[in-house]
């Protein structure tokens, strides 16, 4: 394994003990650099197949990718690709890839630059540059879209690496040729401030003051057409050291160059706020806040700390992360005005994510009644938005409504497209949690929105709530494909959900193809994921399902053990409590466990009329009456159970949920069949019939639920 190298910072190059080798045509070089480009993370079959044919794989595509997969083995020997369900993982040393080189190297000198080495930053941001052997990464793969995803980020990563080698340069008195190397460079990045002050430091440096300033209104002339904004404040200090000949200009270290974050601030709160680029935002929050920190900018640190809280709430899932998130809004917090628009913002953000993890509301709600009356567009939307995530479970669907409707009204006067499209997100959500007759309109309108532009985290809510139609509609095929392909569009937005959700919308196809027991050990592992939220009990649930459906009434029983607690009534209200409390309805009725059956139906029972759905509407378990017949049945009252079961086959019906539809017209007739009063056997043997019926129309294995 030690003796394979890759190259994919240029031409895509396999070497073999330092030797030069061929593995074979484009599809196998295709296979290999998709695994390269997520080395150490599995790759399903499917994206894999979707690399080589796109949208329109073969129906072999599955067994002609482990074909390939097989050749590749035999050339770069036993033990890089290994087999992990549902795909394959590349297993390469550390320093065996040289983008993973040149990212270590280009942090390291970011680091060290930081910290005011710049003579050794210089070196390994220039060793880190040198690892480029053409235009691009990935370059013969630009029609594979994870792999042009994947060039354009390392692309992003060489752009800032090379800005970074810069203010090496200026900062070491290393001038020479920069003026007509950032002239190019502006010339390509117009809007790009930190080119331009870079190059009016050199010019002026060169004795060029004149050219210096021409370079400046350039820069605003460009800035003003373009976006409509000024300068920021980073090229407005240079414009102005220039016109004062200020002697920081002509100091071995440029500080208003090297030192200041708000390159990175904005280039981050463009990712944030413009493409909804998690993963790119919190780099550039995260070395922003650090540069802000030394500088003792305090606007600069409090603006880092609200942006490394991202567009969720609870992004930063390890235990660990979360708690330095607090900490630095904290800190952040204690150094600002209260009352500014900073202030407001970081108490929301604060009290947002205190509550969320303790699943309660009282702070986030109390602190957008403050931005509400502070008149502040800005903090009263991030407040709005961050509430809504923390009110996600089926009590409070009145208030939800009334917030996203509130903040696509502010989204007007914050000026942000974030706001707007975070409004029309949560508005979508809401009426699919509700089980409204027009969610799917609204989900028009969104797809419409993000259409205009693209916005990474919500692209993958709405790509998520596709999946969970194409559940309802029976199309297992579709919602199995799209599923994988929504896992992957979360990965690359850096949304830690991406697992979790791809876990549920499987579960949701097995439950529904009867299947589910297949999942048990998948399930094992992803119930003990450190990326999932504290309140998420769901997997719990889908375990406990899971292993009675398979005959392991031991591994079910302790299953629901834990999720039941002391008192089921304990567990929190989350975006995934009813569709735990369906799971445990479901497992409850299998084991024959009639007093969990009793208080299930207890808690459900006021929310009969909704849909059992997960999070943000990401996967949909029909109506709440089939797991409020099924206690009914499993606690010995076949007559409530009827009630109930009769008006769950009538909502799935109005759901459209096909599937759930066949589930409960299966599991109406056991009911009517256990009450056996006249008429019932009759009414039981149409419901099955009409059950077989319906099951026919899906696509992919049928369903065969109880």
């Amino acid at each position: 394994m030690g003796g394979v190298d890759l190259g994919v910072l240029g031409p895509f190059e396999v070497r073999l003990d330092g030797e030069p080798r061929d593995v074979g045509g484009p599809r196998l070089r295709t296979l290999l650099a998709v695994l390269a480009a997520e080395a150490g993370r599995v790759v399903s079959v499917a994206a894999l197949g979707r690399a080589l044919w796109g949208a329109e794989a073969p129906a072999p595509a599955g067994r002609t990718v482990r074909t390939y997969l097989s050749r590749l083995r035999g050339t770069v020997g036993p033990g890089v690709i290994v087999t992990r369900p549902p795909g394959y993982v590349l297993h390469l040393a550390d320093d065996a890839l040289d983008a993973a080189r040149f990212e270590r190297l280009a942090a390291d000198g970011r680091r060290v630059l930081a910290a005011g080495e710049p003579a050794a930053a210089r070196e390994l941001l220039a060793a880190a540059l040198a690892l480029w052997r053409g235009h691009a990464a990935y370059e013969e793969f630009g029609e594979v879209e994870t792999l042009a995803a994947e060039g354009m980020r390392l692309d992003r990563l060489r752009h800032n690496a090379v800005q970074d080698r810069i203010d090496a340069d200026l900062a070491t008195g290393e001038d020479t040729g920069l003026i007509a190397e950032l002239e190019a460079l502006t010339d390509a990045y117009p809007g790009h401030e930190r080119l331009w002050a870079q190059l009016m430091t050199a010019l002026y440096r060169a004795g060029r003051q004149s050219d210096a300033l021409e370079a400046f209104r350039r820069a605003r002339h460009g800035l003003i057409t373009a976006s409509g904004v000024e300068p920021s404040p980073v090229l407005a200090q240079v414009h102005r050291r220039v016109l004062a000949h200020h002697p920081a200009l002509l100091a071995t270290r440029a500080t208003a160059v090297v030192t200041t974050p708000d390159d990175d601030l904005t280039a981050g709160e463009h990712a944030l706020l413009e493409d909804g680029d998690l993963r790119t935002s919190r780099e550039h929050f995260e070395t922003a806040y650090v540069r802000a920190e030394e500088a003792g900018d305090v606007t600069a640190l409090a603006r880092a700390a609200l942006g490394l809280g991202g567009v969720w709430v609870h992004e930063h899932r390890t235990a660990v992360a979360a708690a330095s998130l607090l900490t630095r809004l904290r800190h952040a917090l204690a150094q600002v005005d209260p009352e500014s628009t900073l202030g407001h913002r970081l108490q929301a953000r604060l009290a947002a994510e205190l509550d969320y993890e303790a699943g309660t509301h009282d702070r986030v709600l109390a602190a957008a009644e403050r931005t509400r009356a502070a008149g502040d567009p800005v903090a009263h939307a991030e407040a709005l938005s961050v509430a809504h995530h923390c009110l996600l479970g089926p009590d409070h669907t009145r208030l939800r409504h009334a917030l996203a409707t509130e903040l696509v009204g502010v989204s007007g006067r914050s000026g942000r497209r974030t706001d707007l499209v975070m409004g029309v997100l949560w508005d979508t959500v809401d009426l699919f949690l509700a089980g409204d007759p027009h969610a799917e309109r609204r989900l028009g309108e969104l797809d419409d929105l993000l259409a205009e532009r693209k916005h990474l985290a919500a692209g993958f809510v709405a790509d998520a709530l596709k999946v969970m139609l194409a559940i309802r509609a029976g199309r297992f095929r579709d919602a199995e494909a799209g599923a994988q392909a929504c896992a992957e569009v979360g990965q690359a937005a850096g949304d830690f959900d991406a697992l979790g959700w791809y876990g549920a919308q499987l579960v949701a196809i097995r439950w529904f193809q009867g299947r589910l027991g297949e999942l048990v050990p998948v399930l094992d592992g992803l119930m003990h994921s450190p990326t999932l939220s504290p309140i998420d009990n769901s997997y719990y649930a889908a375990l406990a399902v899971a292993a009675a459906s398979a005959g392991d009434r031991r591994t079910a029983a302790g299953a629901l053990a834990r999720l039941c607690g002391e008192d089921l009534g304990a567990l929190p209200r989350s975006s995934t409590w009813l569709t735990s409390l369906c799971g445990a309805a479901e497992t409850a009725y299998l084991l024959d466990d009639r007093a969990t059956a009793a208080r299930i139906h207890e808690l459900l029972a006021p929310f009969a009329q909704l849909p059992a759905m997960a999070s943000l509407g990401i996967a949909c378990f029909g109506s709440v009456h089939h797991p409020l017949g099924t206690t009914a049945l499993t606690a010995g009252d076949p007559d409530r159970a009827v009630t109930h079961l009769r008006a769950a086959v009538r909502h799935n019906l109005a759901l459209a949920h096909w599937p759930a539809v066949v589930f409960s017209r299966r599991r109406h007739a056991e009911a009517l069949l256990r009450r056996g009063g006249p008429g019932d056997p009759a009414a039981a043997d149409r419901e099955l019939a009409a059950a077989d019926e319906e099951a026919r129309t899906f696509t992919g294995p049928a369903v065969t639920g109880r």
